[in-house]
């Protein structure tokens, strides 16, 4: 019989890679050379970080978040670690086409453990 805690967390993780999937896609197609958007960059992180504020919270809207809430703010700059250096952290071309398929997963990965790991301090 399956441990019942471990097949929840795998839930979880499989409802959030299918929720933020879109957002991520967005959130990467933004960086691509020659197709830089900084206000859309913006945009999608806040939308990644207002997600996982509101589901630690049991809040059903992720957009009633603030970006003054405290958590917010936690989740925002831990992550930044990864938003700010995506070519050394999940190998995203500066030149080039991305491979969206590989860096999807890859992003979702980073980010879903740094935002977990800043809710939990």
């Amino acid at each position: 019989m399956p441990n019942l805690v471990a097949v929840m967390h795998l839930r979880f993780d499989a409802a959030c890679r299918i929720y933020l999937a879109p957002i991520i896609a967005r959130y990467l197609l933004v960086h691509q050379e020659g197709r830089w958007d900084g206000v859309e960059k913006a945009i999608r992180h806040r939308e990644l970080c207002q997600f996982y504020v509101a589901v630690h919270r049991g809040q059903l809207d992720p957009e009633a978040i603030q970006e003054t809430d405290a958590l917010y703010c936690e989740v925002h700059d831990v992550t930044q670690s990864l938003t700010d250096h995506l070519d050394e952290a999940i190998g995203f071309p500066l030149v080039g086409r991305p491979d969206y398929d590989r860096l999807i997963p890859l992003f979702f990965e980073r980010f879903h453990a740094l935002a977990l790991e800043a809710m939990e301090s």
